[in-house]
This record gives structure tokens, sequence and C-alpha cells, in this order.
């Protein structure tokens, strides 16, 4: 019987777990997260806007079950490649295949006053934003990013012109300056050029103010200041935190002298035979660049990584590499969103488009949020 771990129920690691579905009975499948419940943190600006709440968003990791995993709630303390063991509050489980896919943490010390100010990348934050809107009555929002990469690139957009529809909705808009301020030298630079305008000219229609080229060195009371040494008053500080791989993954030796877990690309395996990294944890090189942080890429390696090695316990033949291929969706306001993505690993470059918002595009949406509480994405 061979034994299979993943760590992490998010995106990439459930996707793992209902494709692994396939391989015999006689080997296990064991998913270990420190949650139960799992949260789709792509709504979190939908929730910040009061478009959702925290129950609409939510999926059971213990219905893997029904896929033919075991679920195990437990804090993981110590991932031991060597010795092929995972400790944790529970106690430990050893594996033949070991899948990562504990996404990225937040550093919120990274920036002085980051962790005082308001936020939307986790869900706490995210409500708590929304009642800070609730008694907003005019002012100055500014949206700022503390560093690179960061999770669903499209995020910090989104959320502008998520709010920028709120204050409309609710007469708000003519008495608030609305700001975004990220790394980029353009908007989505992940995306290319041609995105990056499609944004630009987005956020310029609705009167949002784009800093680029700049990241967030420190939040105060009323103030956020920036790496160019520029400075925007506001009423509403709203950070985007800097991005770490979680202290358990560092502390395992997999990152050498990366950022982030290197990977095969085709396979996902790291330089440890048997033990893969998914999703957020992991790096994709692309050229110069890097393939971007989001779940839709997470789901699609988390598939690729499980299909490498049913071939393996299985004996037959391996799946296709990873793509590279993605689509993130993106609102433009409570009732409008788009797809941007396509093939990353195309061979004359990424090859991304954005399509223009529509209802239809919200539509879509829901669809994947219902695909995706039923373990389909």
């Amino acid at each position: 019987m061979k034994k299979v771990v993943i760590l992490g129920g998010g995106f990439g690691g459930a996707a793992a777990a209902v494709a692994l579905s396939q391989i015999r009975d006689e080997h296990s499948v064991t998913v270990i997260d420190r949650h139960e419940t799992s949260y789709l943190a792509a709504d979190n600006p939908f929730i910040v806007v009061g478009k959702r709440d925290r129950y609409e968003i939510a999926r059971h990791l213990s219905d893997l079950v029904r896929y033919g995993a075991r679920f195990v709630e437990a804090e993981i303390d110590h991932i031991d490649v060597r010795e092929r063991v995972v400790s944790t509050s529970v106690g430990g489980f050893d594996f033949d295949y070991l899948v990562i896919a504990l996404g990225a943490t937040y550093d919120w010390d990274a920036v002085p006053g980051a962790k005082e100010a308001h936020g939307f990348y986790d869900l706490a934050r995210a409500e708590r934003l929304r009642d800070r809107l609730a008694e907003f009555r005019g002012g100055t929002v500014v949206i700022g990013v503390s560093g690179l990469p960061i999770k669903c690139p499209p995020a910090p957009f989104e959320m502008s012109m998520m709010i920028d529809w709120w204050l409309r909705e609710r007469g708000l808009r003519a008495g608030t300056e609305l700001h975004v301020a990220v790394p980029g030298s353009t908007p989505l630079a992940v995306a290319g050029p041609r995105a990056g305008r499609q944004v630009a000219a987005a956020l310029e229609h609705r009167d949002i103010r784009l800093h680029a080229g700049v990241t967030v060195t420190r939040v105060g009371p009323r103030s956020m200041l920036f790496s160019d040494g520029s400075e925007i008053i506001t009423d509403v500080a709203v950070t985007i935190p800097v991005h770490r791989p979680p202290a358990v993954v560092a502390s395992s030796g997999l990152l050498a002298d990366s950022p982030w877990v290197q990977v095969d690309r085709g396979t996902l395996e790291t330089s440890v035979p048997g033990v893969f990294a998914v999703g957020d944890v992991n790096i994709v090189p692309i050229g110069e660049k890097v393939l971007p942080k989001a779940g839709a890429f997470a789901a699609r390696q988390g598939r690729t990584a499980a299909g490498v090695i049913a071939s393996r316990i299985d004996g037959t033949e391996p799946p296709q590499p990873y793509d590279g291929v993605g689509r993130c969706f993106m609102a433009f306001s409570g009732t409008e969103g788009a797809q941007v993505g396509g093939e990353f690993f195309a061979p004359g470059g990424p090859d991304i488009s954005l399509e223009p918002p529509s209802v239809g595009g919200m539509s879509d949406k829901e669809l994947f949020d219902l695909d995706w509480r039923t373990f389909q994405v």
C-alpha cells in the first residue's frame, strides 16, 4: 500500500485529492489542514461590499471523503522529507508521496503599521473593512501593495472598483478619493501590456487614481507612505501584505536559496523525489518572469501532480506536463465581471487576454464559485 499525504486543503490540495480518487482502494490519501472549513479568498472583495457572507463562500474539507480521501484537522509542525514523515499536533504521518499545497502566509510585520491597517486578503480583515465602510461617509480610501509576489494579482484593482461601485450605489462617490498603489510599472503587469492598458483605462474611467511603481513602506493612523517617498493622507488605509512561504516549509530544507519552493515545471516535483509543491508555495519560472500566484493555477497544478503520482503508483502512462494555462475572474463592479488569463507557457511568450466586463462575466463567476464549493475546481 502506498501512502499519499497532501498538506493544505485549498485549491491545489483539494484538486489533488479529488484527482487521486482514481488510484486503487488499497492505497491511502490523507489531507491535512489546520481548519476543516475552507473559505474562497477570491470572494473577499464581495464580502467587503456586502455581496457575500462567510457562509456563502465556505466548503468543508471533511466532504473529501466522498472522493476516497481522509481529512485530518491538525497543525503541521514539521516536514521531514528525508525520513518522509510529517509531524502534526495529532501525531506523525509517514508518506510515500507528498503534495505540499500550503499556499503563502502574510507577513503583517514586514511593513510598520500594516497590522493595524485594514485589509481584505484574509476573511477577518475583509469583514472588518466591510464594517468600516458601513460607517464611511466620504473622504479618502487608499489600497496599497507592500511587495510582490501577491496572490491573485487582479485583486487590488478589483477591490478598488468594487469599492467605487459600492460608493456610487450609496451616493458617496463624489465625496471620496480612491487610490490604488502597486509595484508594477503598469496595472496587472504579470498579464502583459495589453491587459495592463485595459485595467488602467477602467480605473481612469472610474476616477480611481493609480500610483504605479511603488510599494507601501509605512502605514500611519491616517497616512500611507511609499517607496518613492510620497505620502497620501487617508481615512481608510487598506494594505496587501508581504507574502512569504509558511514557516514549516521554510524549515523543511526545500527552499534552498529560493524565496519559494522550486519545482519541475512539467510535473511540479521538487528536488526530492516523490515530493511535490503546488500553488502559491512554489515558483514556476517563465523566462525572466514567474507564473502568477492564483487559485486557477494551483488547482491545475494539483491535478497534474496527482496524475504523476497515480501513474507511478499504478504503473501507467504519466499525464501531459503542466501547461501553464489559467484564467482568473475579475469583478469591475457588483454586477459585472470578466476573465483574465490564457497560456502562460505559449512559445512566443505568455498569450494573455482580458475580456470586456459584462453581466454574463459575473454569472460565469457565480458558476465558478458553485463548482469550487462542490470540489469541481
